[in-house]
C-alpha cells in the first residue's frame, strides 16, 4: 500500500495490549477484523475435548491474524493466546471491508500471504503423517533458525518456544521433544540459555533433517 493509503488508516486502527497468557481471540468468536502484532509472540491453537492442545503456528511481531474470518464472515476457527506481553493494532471489520473494495494492493498482499499459509499448512500436514517426531522437531527448528539467521550458518531464537509449546505445534508430547533437543545439543548443533536458543550450525541441522527422513 502507498504511504498515503497507510496514513489514512491511522484514525480507524485500535491499539490493544495483552498480558502473557491472556486469550486474545477464542474459537467460535463472532467478532471480525484483522489484527496486526506490533510486539510480542502469540500462539494459534485449539483444544480437543480430552484437553489435548493442538498448536497451529506461532505468530511473531510483524505478522497478522484474523484474515480468514474477515474474508468469509464466519466465526473464528482457532484461539489466539499471548505467549509474551503483546501490543496489537486492530483493523475493524468495516475498515477491512472497505480495503477489500478500494485497495487492490491490500488485496494482492493478503492473497499472496494466504497462498503462503496454505503451502505451509500443507507441509505441516505431510510432516505429521510422514516423518518422526524427532524429524519434525528438527524441521521446525530449521524453519525458525532460517528466519532468524543473518548469514545462513548460525541463528539466535529469542524467545524460543518451550518444550511444551513445540510439542503442541508438532502434534507430539513434551518428552520426545526434550529428547531430540538434548540429542542436538549433544551434537553441538544447539545451545540453550534460558529462553534463548542458539543454533550453532544451520547446515548441520539441515543435514540431520535429511539424515532422519525429512526434506529440506
Amino acid at each position: 500500500m502507498s504511504r498515503q493509503e497507510v496514513e489514512s488508516l491511522a484514525g480507524a486502527v485500535e491499539q490493544l495490549s495483552y498480558d502473557k497468557g491472556e486469550m486474545i481471540l477464542q474459537r467460535h468468536d463472532q467478532e471480525g477484523g484483522i489484527y496486526l502484532l506490533l510486539e510480542g509472540v502469540l500462539l494459534a491453537n485449539q483444544y480437543a475435548k480430552s484437553g489435548r492442545e493442538v498448536g497451529y503456528r506461532r505468530i511473531m511481531a510483524g505478522s497478522y491474524f484474523g484474515e480468514i474470518s474477515a474474508i468469509d464472515g464466519l466465526p473464528r476457527s482457532v484461539n489466539i493466546v499471548a505467549l509474551e506481553d503483546s501490543r496489537i493494532a486492530r483493523l475493524p471489520q468495516s475498515l477491512v471491508r472497505r480495503l477489500f473494495e478500494e485497495s487492490p494492493h491490500f488485496m494482492k498482499a493478503l492473497l499472496e500471504d494466504m497462498a503462503g499459509l496454505v503451502r505451509s499448512l500443507t507441509d505441516r500436514l505431510f510432516e505429521l503423517t510422514a516423518v518422526s517426531v524427532a524429524c519434525r522437531v528438527d524441521i521446525e527448528l530449521l524453519r525458525m533458525a532460517s528466519a532468524a539467521s543473518a548469514d545462513g550458518r548460525q541463528a539466535v531464537i529469542n524467545p524460543c518456544p518451550t518444550h511444551a509449546e513445540l510439542a503442541a505445534l508438532l502434534g507430539s508430547q513434551r518428552e520426545p521433544v526434550t529428547r531430540e533437543l538434548n540429542r542436538l545439543a549433544g551434537l553441538g548443533i544447539l545451545r540453550q540459555t534460558g529462553r534463548t536458543l542458539h543454533v550453532l550450525d544451520l547446515p548441520a541441522l539441515a543435514d540431520e533433517v535429511e539424515r532422519i527422513g525429512g526434506e529440506v
